[in-house]
C-alpha cells in the first residue's frame, strides 16, 4: 500500500541521512534547506515521539497473539501444619501433630476457540498499520514545518533589506527636504512630513530585525541547534503551475492516496472489530487443558502390610488431568448487550469522521490548486508592480523637482515601491509553502521535494539583485 511505501522511504532518510553532524548544539555556516532537514530528522522532538509511538503499537501485534498460543505455568506451596488435639490422644497413638505439606503443580492450556481473542489479534495487526501511517503524517509534517521555517527566514531578511532601503530612502529624502527648507525652497510642513514618515520607517526596521530573530529560533525549535545562517533562494527560481493541471485530478490522488483519509479507513476497521469482538460476549470459549500435581501432606499414617506388620508413612499424592473446558455466556447483568450498542455507535462516529475529512480534504485540495495558479499570475502580477511603482516614484520625484508635485506625493510613491516589493516577496514564498502543502494533501510530499528546491537556494539571492519579471 502507498502509506507503507512512502513510510520505508521516508524513514530510510532517517536512518541514514546524506549529511552527518556533530552532537554539538551548534553548526557552522550558513546551511541549505536539505541541510536544516536533516538536522531536523535527528533533532525534532515531536518526530522522536512519533516514532516511539509508532514502535509501541508494534508490540500490540505479539501481545495480542499470545491470547491464541498455548499457556504454561508452574505453581508450588508449601505449609507448616500445627495440629492441636487431646494430649491422652496424641500420646495413645503416639503419632507427630506437627507436620510439613508441599506440593507443585504444572498446567499446560491450549484455547481452541476463542473468538475474542481471534479478533482482538486482527485489531491488533489494524492499529499497528494506523500508527505507521500515522508515523508517515508527522514526517510529512516535518517537511512541511521545515520548509515553512526556512522560507520564513528568506522572507524576513528579505523584509528587512527592503525597509532598511526604504528608512535610507526616506533619511535621504529628510535631509534633501530639509537643504530645501533652510534655503526658503519648500515649507516646514514638508520637513514634517518627512520626519515623521523617516521615524515611522525606523520603527518598521526594528519590527523587522525582530521578526528575523524570532523566523531564527523557530527554526531552532525544530533542529535544537543554533542556525547562524541560511543559504537564500534564486530570484530566477520558476514559479509553474500545478502538473497535473486538472483539479479533479489532484482531488482524484488526495483521495486515494492522502495519509489523514487512510488513517481515518483504519479507523473505521479497527471499530468495526471492535463491534466484532463486543459481540463475542455472547459466544462460547473451548480450551484443552493438561495438568500434572504432585502433593506429600506430609502426616504420617499408620500401614498395615499382608504379613500384618505395622509401619509408619507419609501420604503422597500424584495426579494427571487431561481436559476440555467449555464455557457458554449465559447472563451478564446486560453488560454485552451494551457494548454491543457503545461499538456501534464508535463505528458510526468513525464513519462519519471519515465522511468529514473526506469532504474537507478535497475541498482544501481544490482550494490549494486554485490558489497556486493564482500564485503564479500574482507573482508575475506583483513583480510589474514593482516596475510600475518605480516608474511612478521617478515621475514623482521629477514632478516635485519642478513643483507640480508634493513631499506627501513623494513620500507615497516611495511608501508605494517598498510595499510592492514586499508584496511580491510574499506572493513568492506563498507559493512555495502552497505548493508543497497541495502534495501534502495529494499524500505525495516527500523528501523529494525539498531537493528539487534545493537546487534554487545557492546563496545567490542578493537583496539589491534586480527583481526579473518573466
Amino acid at each position: 500500500m502507498l502509506p507503507k511505501r512512502l513510510l520505508a522511504s521516508i524513514s530510510a532518510i532517517i536512518v541514514a541521512p546524506t549529511m552527518v553532524y556533530s552532537a554539538g548544539l551548534h553548526a557552522s555556516g550558513p546551511l541549505n534547506l536539505i541541510q536544516v532537514y536533516e538536522l531536523a530528522l535527528k533533532n525534532d522532538a515531536q518526530l522522536a515521539a512519533a516514532q516511539a509511538t509508532f514502535k509501541a503499537a508494534e508490540e500490540l501485534v505479539p501481545q495480542s497473539r499470545a491470547a491464541l498460543l498455548p499457556t504454561l505455568g508452574v505453581s508450588a506451596q508449601t505449609a507448616d501444619n500445627r495440629n492441636v488435639t487431646d494430649e491422652s490422644v496424641a500420646l495413645m497413638d503416639g503419632r507427630t501433630k506437627n507436620f510439613n505439606s508441599h506440593s507443585w503443580s504444572a498446567r499446560l492450556s491450549q484455547p481452541l476457540l476463542n473468538l475474542e481473542s481471534w479478533f482482538s489479534f486482527k485489531q491488533a495487526g489494524m492499529k499497528t498499520e494506523q500508527a505507521a501511517v500515522t508515523f508517515a503524517i508527522a514526517q510529512q509534517n516535518l517537511i512541511l514545518q521545515v520548509a515553512q521555517a526556512y522560507f520564513n527566514i528568506l522572507y524576513a531578511q528579505e523584509s528587512l533589506a527592503t525597509t532598511i532601503a526604504e528608512e535610507r530612502a526616506l533619511q535621504r529624502q529628510l535631509e534633501q527636504t530639509e537643504q530645501r527648507f533652510e534655503v526658503g525652497l519648500i515649507a516646514q510642513t514638508d520637513v514634517l512630513e518627512a520626519r515623521a514618515a523617516y521615524d515611522t520607517s525606523r520603527v518598521s526596521r526594528i519590527d523587522a530585525e525582530n521578526e528575523v530573530t524570532l523566523a531564527f529560533e523557530n527554526i531552532r525549535v525544530l533542529t535544537n541547534q543554533v542556525v547562524p545562517a541560511v543559504e537564500g533562494l534564486d530570484r530566477n527560481m520558476p514559479s509553474n503551475p500545478p502538473v497535473p493541471a486538472v483539479a479533479e485530478q489532484w482531488v482524484s490522488t488526495a483521495v486515494a492516496q492522502n495519509l489523514s483519509l487512510d488513517a481515518a479507513r483504519k479507523g473505521i476497521d479497527i471499530a468495526e472489530q471492535s463491534l466484532k469482538i463486543s459481540r463475542t460476549g455472547y459466544a462460547p470459549t473451548l480450551s484443552a487443558v493438561a495438568e500434572y500435581t504432585q502433593a506429600d501432606s506430609g502426616q504420617d499414617r499408620t500401614l498395615t502390610n499382608f504379613a500384618n506388620q505395622t509401619f509408619m508413612g507419609g501420604e503422597n499424592s500424584t495426579n494427571t488431568v487431561f481436559s476440555l473446558q467449555l464455557s457458554i455466556p449465559i447472563f451478564s447483568g446486560l453488560s454485552t448487550v451494551s457494548k454491543v450498542r457503545e461499538a456501534g455507535y464508535n463505528l458510526e462516529a468513525s464513519q462519519q469522521t471519515f465522511d468529514a475529512n473526506l469532504r474537507q480534504i478535497s475541498a482544501t485540495t481544490r482550494n490549494l490548486f486554485n490558489t497556486i495558479n493564482a500564485d503564479v499570475s500574482r507573482i508575475k502580477a506583483r513583480c510589474r508592480a514593482i516596475e510600475s511603482a518605480k516608474s511612478a516614484l521617478d515621475a514623482t520625484e521629477s514632478g516635485y523637482e519642478v513643483g507640480t508635485r508634493n513631499i506627501v506625493d513623494v513620500l507615497q510613491a516611495q511608501q508605494n515601491l517598498y510595499s510592492a516589493q514586499r508584496d511580491y516577496l510574499n506572493a513568492r514564498y506563498s507559493f512555495i509553502i502552497n505548493t508543497l502543502q497541495l502534495k501534502q494533501n495529494a499524500g505525495t510530499l516527500s523528501p523529494k521535494d525539498l531537493q528539487e528546491l534545493n537546487v534554487y537556494i545557492n546563496g545567490k539571492n542578493n537583496p539589491d539583485q534586480p527583481y526579473i519579471c518573466g
